[in-house]
């Protein structure tokens, strides 16, 4: 399986090359995902994108490292450095929930890397409510484990028609949801508690696209109109009847938004 080994020498970072197109696109995963999560996705972006999806450190494949946490400028940094190893010096990013945090920092840090970018299901800044959040799924985890803490994160991350349809795909989920290591969990979500992008959100110029379910009660409304706001070239679409996993809940029109935002 490919691996990047970044400069420090001891993280390897997970990736996948899909497709052969002139431009790239990378595919920035939520905090408890992995690149298998884009697996159908990805098919209806490489007739137009080579697609780059990669493990973040502390996710599926990649290193995870024992440090109290992974700053999103860290891993802003190392998608950087995995860039430069693969050889592509600019790309459009499309950042998913997390992998949308990562994303801005990205854009801030190396600007002139970004093509487009999306900001999908995603927080301009940590709230008081994000932490609450955090510490529930925390107690969630130390009562009952992972099968708590999914139960406990059910409402909060499928709208309502996705929770009442999709029932056998909900326990194929909760199975996943099993696999990843709290620890790195833990570090992944200590870094998004410090997220507060605001002082610097109008530095960032490139084209974007913010995306955000109706129905997202984990990263909502309020989150994506001050992205909107803030950025001085945004634009907004909200789903219907969609909670935050936007990707999923509503994958055609989410790869149809976001394909068609790429290919200007």
């Amino acid at each position: 399986m490919p691996h990047l080994t970044l400069p420090d020498s001891t993280t390897s970072l997970y990736y996948e090359f899909h497709g052969e197109g002139e431009q790239t696109l990378v595919l920035l995963n939520g905090i408890t995902m992995t690149t298998a999560a884009w697996a159908w996705h990805v098919p209806h972006y490489t007739p137009h994108f080579r697609v780059l999806c990669l493990d973040f450190r502390g996710q599926g494949q990649s290193s995870k490292p024992d440090e109290p946490a992974y700053p999103l400028t860290e891993q802003a940094d190392d998608l950087a450095a995995a860039l430069t190893l693969l050889g592509v010096a600019r790309a459009h990013v499309l950042g998913l929930s997390y992998g949308g945090m990562v994303a801005q920092h990205f854009a801030h840090r190396h600007p002139t890397r970004v093509a487009r970018l999306v900001l999908a299901s995603t927080l301009a800044y940590s709230d008081a409510a994000n932490a609450a959040m955090a510490a529930s799924w925390a107690a969630a985890q130390a009562a009952g484990g992972a099968d708590l803490r999914f139960t406990e994160s059910l409402p909060w991350v499928f709208g309502s028609a996705f929770l009442a349809a999709q029932q056998p795909l909900l326990a194929a989920l909760r199975g996943i949801a099993a696999q990843h290591p709290w620890s790195a969990v833990e570090r992944l979500t200590a870094g998004v508690l410090s997220h507060d992008a605001r002082p610097w959100l109008a530095q960032l110029t490139q084209p974007t696209l913010v995306l955000v379910g109706n129905e997202d009660r984990l990263t909502p409304r309020y989150q994506a109109d001050c992205l909107v706001d803030m950025l001085p070239d945004a634009h907004l679409v909200v789903l219907p009847h969609v909670g935050h996993a936007s990707h999923l809940e509503a994958l055609p029109a989410f790869v149809a938004e976001t394909a068609a935002f790429f290919r200007g």
